[in-house]
């Protein structure tokens, strides 16, 4: 397994980055841990209230973050929390979570 080089913060500004530019991509963004330009934002919850779950991760390193009770733009695509995972359009992978410490508070 490898070190995790960013912290929460930094993986909340690269977060913060990607959402200011929705519904498009960023490719100009780069993951806070490796570097690579392979970030992925997802969501997931309730359609109708447009407030659901971020799914954040680098494809490169396999690293990121998840966020509650997000706002969802009405432009961007979201899962329903009703819709079994195996027929959601988003695939998540199992990546490593980075978590806030009290430095990042």
């Amino acid at each position: 397994m490898q070190a995790l080089k960013a912290s929460w913060g930094d993986w909340m500004a690269a977060f913060q980055q990607r959402y200011d530019r929705l519904p498009r991509t960023a490719p100009d963004v780069r993951c806070p841990n490796c570097g690579a330009r392979e970030l992925n934002l997802t969501f997931c919850g309730l359609p109708a209230d447009r407030v659901g779950y971020a799914s954040f991760w680098c494809d490169g390193c396999l690293t990121g973050i998840h966020l509650s009770r997000c706002a969802v733009p009405d432009d961007v695509p979201m899962d329903s929390v009703h819709t079994p995972v195996e027929e959601r359009t988003a695939h998540t992978p199992n990546y490593v979570l980075v978590w806030p410490t009290d430095e990042d508070e």
